[in-house]
């Protein structure tokens, strides 16, 4: 009986290697994965390593980096690469990694709990690399993949330690502890990408130390002691990555974006019913614009596969063993993370809510459904395996199952996972479909790699604009690439300007309207700004993308040849270079980085960005002759439906009956637009039964007929209290006179009637931003005579160091085109010198000293990052000291008992 167990596991482990490697079908060679906000960061890991090994990055005006803590991954990438593997293959080589790790970590899992069952591993690391949610769990996403990957390994690891407290086996004991920390170094470093994936991968393993706490109380004082054992040492050796991340999410003075909040983002929930999640299907993107296997799930047999997974987690809990206790905790685990995973969507979603409001960072699980059913997967799994183990072994009356029997109940159950999967094995990567026909496949046009490696040999210190801007965070590109523009700061080894930056998701408010200002004036041909933007930003060249297809649908993208106009009728700029489909302008005329600013400069100067209002319109709803103006712009029967629009306590109170099909609207009444204005827009809204409500922005040509209608805010869906939501919108039709807001709603409504949605407090303000030069002549005289200092030399060192030596004869401002913050410190004879904004986003040093100075300028946290670095090394030699001390102290031991025993059987 053992020896076929034995066999049984080495038939496991091999069929989980071989499905490991399915991947391998997906291999393009000659092409590189890319696709939506994933990207390979590290095409070239030689000229972006040292780099990222900095916590600040040059790049955008500078901003703190958290490049540094994925230092493993890319060195595993750069060993790759170095063996002369493509960058397609070298993806290749993590997805079968992925794929195989996450089935062998699971089936170690799996045999750690179930020790004495034969088949229960098996079926679990195959469900977990085979799953639904693997399918359309964003494959691209390595953050994702890795935390997906290492969670049952972590999980074992923490088992066996707990198991090893109670054996009393010290050496054991101590070896998996370090093997513990060693491990979580290497999976928390690369799911910091997004720190939710750090918080869910502790999450789980709190989840499953509770039980064993509980379970295993009278070994509470020796696994008090080894659980901080285990918290020091795992600690320590993770300080290296813990720096910059905290730096750059907590200590970092950057600002959350506004749209980093529940409320919205609640769209993403709206798929999150308790059915789909028990179908490991809530996630937001189920929707055929995004999987070209789409269709392929209408098959009614394929949806109740789905379903197989939960069914037989469920029915573990129906077989009494020594586990019962532990898979009831499992399954209670499970409903609990399944509660979270459905975020704001009903039932209960006002729970769901206070956990939001109350629980501190609760906002980074915004998209609940990808993180929260991710750790479902492993408790989900284990049940599984425990269950077909026993279906399998299952006596029916006398009847005694048979090797082929219990072999043959385990492939169809794999099967179902494979079959309902089935895309994992046809290939996911692709997800080319009618409605976004672009290749998941990409081959970077040489063009590109000319014109980079042009740029990246130009010496001196200056910044690149690159043009058009980006109208959203993905952008179409005609040699097939769909997806963010961060790959540029990748490719570009020389400071960038791109509006990319706009997406991050922690940011500098200055850096954001500096650059929504910058491309304003390109997109409304203010050429005096525009240039005066040129000469405060220390931009030298211009990279002009022609490949960009800006007539993608729904885009608002300037075309080449208004760019290309615009750039040549710059007399100051000049086109110098042109690679392929890219154009490489100079500016003949470039400020410097670096440069002296006389302190009363900053009184007779005046630069900033200034708004003018041009519009402003507001409804409260207190007299019948505002609910006139909207009831003259929106209809009464709408595609067959009733809309009936009344006051009620101050607030405008729309009813729906019997609509069926077609987007009923409420419109506000038309108001005069000019091109190059920008709209704020605010208002309350509160729904009971409403469906699906959004806010969109309709433009009207000079006889108020719509011209183009687009989407802006998402409001909410169902019943709910008022919503304030406010955005900010451009017109993107020069042709466009009119404007109106349109509250859209009531679509294929699944809501009881009437659906009804009361508005309030509607305020549309218009007004053109522009940025008051006065003084720009000031700042970068053409003579250094009367100037207070003047600067003999500079060196940037490195992105975290900037030297120089200046001779002055009154005190000055040390003036930098880049945005350092307060953890920036200027060193002078011993001095130290916080920063200070000066203009827009341009930093300065107020130097009170005279003579011929020598000015060290560094990031401080650059130095905690050493230190914590430092440390971790220093305590991974430590312990790998240990386990080779152990190791051979131990094979010592066996082979003297070797010898005892030979000798005593040769006596």
């Amino acid at each position: 009986m053992l020896k076929n167990n034995v066999r049984i596991e080495k038939i496991g482990i091999v069929l989980i290697f071989v499905a490991g490697l399915v991947p391998l079908t997906w291999l393009q060679p000659d092409a590189i994965i890319a696709k939506g906000d994933s990207f390979p960061f590290w095409l070239d890991p030689n000229s972006t390593l040292h780099m990222d090994s900095y916590l600040w990055s040059f790049q955008h005006m500078g901003r703190p980096n958290t490049f540094s803590s994925y230092l493993i991954y890319e060195l595993v990438w750069l060993f790759l690469r170095s063996m002369g593997l493509s960058v397609g293959l070298v993806q290749a080589f993590f997805q079968v990694f992925f794929f195989m790790g996450s089935g062998l970590f699971m089936y170690k899992l799996a045999r750690t709990i179930y020790p004495q069952l034969t088949f229960a591993p098996i079926i679990s690391g195959i469900f977990y690399m085979f799953n639904f949610f693997v399918l359309e769990i964003n494959i691209f996403n390595v953050g994702i993949s890795w935390t997906y990957t290492f969670i049952p390994l972590l999980l074992m690891l923490l088992i066996t330690i707990i198991k090893n407290v109670n054996q009393n086996n010290p050496q054991t004991l101590n070896k998996t502890i370090l093997y513990f920390a060693a491990v979580s170094s290497i999976t928390f470093s690369f799911a910091s990408q997004n720190p939710a994936n750090i918080a869910l991968i502790l999450l789980v393993l709190a989840v499953m130390f509770l039980y064993y706490i509980l379970v295993q109380r009278k070994a509470g004082h020796k696994l008090f002691t080894s659980t901080v054992s285990l918290i020091i040492i795992t600690v320590l050796l993770n300080l290296w990555w813990v720096v910059p991340v905290f730096n750059y999410y907590i200590w970092s003075p950057l600002y959350f974006q506004e749209q980093i909040d529940v409320a919205k983002w609640s769209w993403t929930h709206d798929r999150a019913s308790l059915l789909n999640l028990f179908g490991l299907n809530g996630f937001w993107g189920w929707r055929p614009e995004y999987f070209h296997y789409y269709d392929a799930y209408s098959n009614p047999i394929l949806i109740a596969f789905t379903f197989v997974p939960f069914l037989l987690a469920t029915v573990a809990l129906l077989f009494k063993s020594s586990k019962s206790r532990l898979n009831a905790y499992l399954m209670l685990s499970i409903l609990a993370f399944i509660f979270l995973a459905k975020g704001l969507h009903e039932p209960f979603s006002q729970l769901n809510l206070l956990l939001y409001t109350y629980i501190p960072s609760m906002e980074m699980f915004r998209e609940p459904v990808s993180k929260f059913t991710m750790a479902i997967m492993p408790f989900l799994a284990l049940l599984i395996g425990y269950a077909v183990d026993h279906i399998a072994n299952l006596k029916i009356s006398k009847i005694i199952p048979t090797r082929f029997t219990k072999t043959f109940i385990a492939t169809f159950f794999i099967c179902t996972f494979v079959v309902t999967a089935f895309p994992l094995v046809a290939n996911p990567i692709e997800t080319k479909t009618q409605q976004v026909p672009f290749s998941s496949y990409v081959q970077i046009p040489n063009y590109w790699n000319q014109a980079t490696d042009w740029l990246n040999n130009q010496t001196g210190e200056f910044k690149i604009l690159v043009t058009p801007a980006d109208d959203f965070y993905q952008m179409p590109y005609n040699w097939g690439y769909y997806g963010t523009d961060s790959f540029l700061e990748r490719l570009i080894q020389k400071p960038i300007i791109s509006n990319h930056y706009v997406y991050s998701y922690k940011e500098n408010p200055d850096i954001v309207v500096t650059f929504q200002q910058l491309y304003s004036t390109i997109r409304y041909n203010r050429t005096n700004e525009f240039k005066a933007f040129l000469d405060l930003l220390n931009i030298k060249y211009i990279l002009q993308r022609n490949d960009i297809q800006h007539n993608f649908t729904g885009r608002n993208i300037i075309p080449p040849s208004e760019m290309q106009n615009f750039l040549a009728q710059q007399p100051y700029i000049s086109l110098i270079q042109r690679f392929g489909q890219l154009d490489i302008y100079e500016c003949t005329e470039p400020k410097p980085y670096i440069y002296i600013v006389n302190p009363p400069t900053l009184q007779q100067t005046i630069i900033k960005i200034e708004n003018i209002t041009t519009l402003e319109h507001t409804w409260n709803f207190n007299s019948p002759t505002e609910l006139e103006e909207w009831q003259n712009t929106t209809l009464k029967i709408h595609w067959q439906a009733l809309q009936q629009l009344s006051l009620d306590n101050g607030t405008l109170k729309t009813e729906l009956w019997n609509s069926t099909w077609g987007w009923k609207t409420i419109n506000s009444p038309i108001l005069p637009a000019q091109y190059g204005d920008t709209y704020q827009i605010q208002a309350d809204v509160k729904g009971q039964n409403a469906h699906q409500v959004h806010v969109k922005i309709a433009e009207c040509d000079e006889n108020k007929k719509i011209i183009t209608a687009t989407y802006a805010a998402y409001v909410n869906d169902g019943t709910f209290d008022w919503t304030h939501i406010t955005f900010n919108y451009e017109l993107t039709n020069k042709t466009t006179e009119y404007l109106q807001m349109q509250v859209w709603h009531g679509h294929e409504t699944d809501k009881p009637f009437p659906n009804v949605i009361w508005i309030d407090n509607v305020q549309i303000q218009g007004y053109i931003t522009i940025l008051n030069t006065t003084g720009l002549d000031l700042i970068f005289p053409n003579t250094t005579q009367n100037q207070p200092a003047t600067i003999i030399s500079y060196e940037k060192i490195n992105p975290t160091k900037i030297t120089a030596t200046v001779n002055a004869t009154q005190p000055f401002i040390l003036a930098i085109s880049e945005a350092l913050d307060q953890s920036w410190t200027a060193y002078v004879n011993g001095t130290q010198i916080k920063p200070t904004s000066l203009y827009l986003c341009i930093t300065g040093f107020q130097i009170n000293q005279t003579g011929l100075l020598d000015i060290t300028i560094e990031y401080e946290p650059q130095k905690w990052f050493f230190y914590g670095s430092i440390i971790s090394l220093s305590t991974f030699l430590v312990c790998t000291v240990y386990l080779a001390y152990s190791y051979t102290k131990t094979k010592t031991i066996l082979h003297k008992l070797k010898q005892k025993l030979t000798h005593h059987r040769n006596n």
